[in-house]
């Protein structure tokens, strides 16, 4: 663990360290993510044992609307510094100021309007002491902003580990002992605020980096320029992202809110641990001949061939073992979380295909691409969720994949309008990936009903066998094909 000269403002510029591969930086990224990943699922499985489902629809009301003011007091500034080409410590530093000074704010109005959220908007007055207290994460998470981005412009994805690694244990340390005392959503809660706080003291003693009293106006105007169209894109995701949650807690209750969230979660978190160290590194990456539309066109390719091979896959394994998997780690206060988590599986799978497209058009300087076209959908989503809710939470669920999987094919048509040569090659490999994976999940899954009882043996023997099959299954289809690309993209060096 080797901090930044703190004296070398200019060594945060000349961080792409010399040699650094997209391999070496992802395989730091993805030993970073695996620790933050790998340890939230089974702490989540211990405390949704000792927890109910309305703890997690309490927090998790209030979570919404913290993720939903970071579009404010981030305002892109994140990516802006990744993506800017000018002066590197000049944009630190504004962009430093910028969310410190919109970080206050924001947690000043939450703080202000908690209790107006918590009795219109999610009907249960447990909310407001809640968000009130989590505005701090705000602040928090708004110190350390511009530190990350720019270890991840240095492709400093080494040093994120010890960070992470570092850090990830924290919540629970405070959250299980807390939530084993009775202490419900406030453990949740604690355990937050007490993580975020041990990042924040471990990034700043790590990084060199320190912000200058001072704020470039010109240099501050051209990170806002960026950063406005990351922020619309942010806040555009953040309805996709919560918006069915968001439908789930206002029309059903905190009950059914905790039930779809957690399930949502669970679903979530398998797909974030082989993905989710990908996208840092990959707008890293991308971002270095952003300009190159061929090269980038080819990257892009690869990338979503990748994400086809594994995302799909995953799916549908999970959808499969997703009743035994709730029968085996959660108890009876759970019943009906099993379905929520296979759907959401498929929503996520379908998902994944396109979702590094963001970083494309970002590392292209083309911000507003994404946003467009989330922009067009959004009224659909938020029509199709209120109208589905009406006949329940298994019709919002199915309403739920089918949107995934007409935005999955909005997304690559936009893609093959905007970079891409063509399409069918794609589509015809998604196809083939789709079929052959449904076909041996579904084989395997007919066969193991009647022969394996016992949710533990359905789960652990079932998943085993499936896994292995569709492994096998896609070796054999693509060992000359993407495969082989991605060990040379995996080793390819930034020239």
């Amino acid at each position: 663990m080797r901090a930044i000269a703190a004296n070398d403002r200019d060594g945060i510029r000349r961080g792409w360290v010399r040699g650094v591969s997209f391999a070496g930086a992802l395989k730091w990224s993805f030993l970073s993510e695996l620790t933050g990943r790998i340890v939230p699922p089974l702490v989540f499985v211990i405390l949704a044992r000792l927890l109910a489902p309305e703890d997690f629809g309490v927090v998790a009301a209030a979570t919404m609307v913290i993720a939903f003011s970071q579009i404010f007091w981030e305002a892109g500034m994140g990516k802006a510094v990744v993506q800017y080409r000018g002066d590197h410590a000049a944009a630190a530093d504004a962009a430093f100021w910028i969310n410190g000074a919109l970080a206050v704010a924001v947690a000043v109005v939450l703080i202000a309007v908690a209790g107006v959220l918590a009795e219109n908007i999610f009907h249960d007055g447990r909310v407001r002491a809640v968000l009130q207290v989590m505005s701090l994460q705000v602040v928090l998470s708004a110190a350390v902003s511009v530190h990350t981005a720019l270890l991840q412009k240095d492709m400093q994805f080494k040093l994120l580990f010890w960070v992470r690694l570092s850090t990830v244990a924290f919540p629970s340390l405070i959250s299980v002992p807390l939530a084993w005392q009775g202490a419900g959503y406030w453990a949740l809660i604690a355990g937050t605020l007490v993580g975020q706080a041990a990042q924040v003291i471990v990034l700043w003693r790590l990084s060199g980096w320190r912000p200058r009293w001072s704020c470039d106006r010109r240099v501050a105007r051209d990170l806002a320029g960026f950063g406005a169209w990351v922020s619309i894109s942010g806040l555009l995701a953040w309805f996709y992202i919560w918006a069915d949650s968001l439908v789930v807690g206002m029309y059903l209750g905190s009950h059914e809110l905790g039930l779809f969230r957690t399930g949502n979660q669970l679903a979530m978190m398998v797909f974030a641990i082989p993905f989710g160290p990908v996208m840092p590194v990959l707008f890293s990456y991308l971002a270095r001949f952003g300009e190159d539309r061929q090269r980038l066109a080819q990257a892009m390719d690869k990338v979503v061939r990748v994400l086809v091979l594994f995302a799909i896959p995953l799916a549908f394994i999970l959808y499969s073992v997703s009743l035994p998997l709730a029968d085996a780690l959660l108890d009876e206060v759970w019943r009906g979380i099993g379905p929520i988590i296979g759907i959401m599986a498929l929503v996520h799978g379908f998902s994944w295909v396109i979702g590094m497209n963001g970083e494309a058009y970002r590392a292209m300087g083309k911000p507003h691409f994404e946003t467009l076209v989330a922009a067009v959908t959004l009224p659909i989503y938020l029509a199709a969720y209120v109208i589905a809710i009406q006949y329940g939470l298994a019709a919002f669920l199915w309403t739920r994949l089918a949107l995934a999987i007409a935005a999955m094919l909005l997304q690559m048509l936009m893609l093959r309008a905007i970079l891409l040569p063509a399409l069918l090659p794609l589509a015809g490999y998604f196809l083939k990936m789709a079929a052959s994976t449904a076909l041996v999940v579904a084989a395997v899954h007919h066969v193991g009903q009647q022969a394996l009882t016992g949710a533990l043996s359905r789960l652990l023997i079932g998943g085993a066998i499936e896994a292995m099959l569709v492994g096998t299954t896609l070796v054999l289809l693509e060992r000359k094909g993407i495969l082989k690309e991605l060990t040379g993209l995996l080793g390819s060096r930034r020239s």
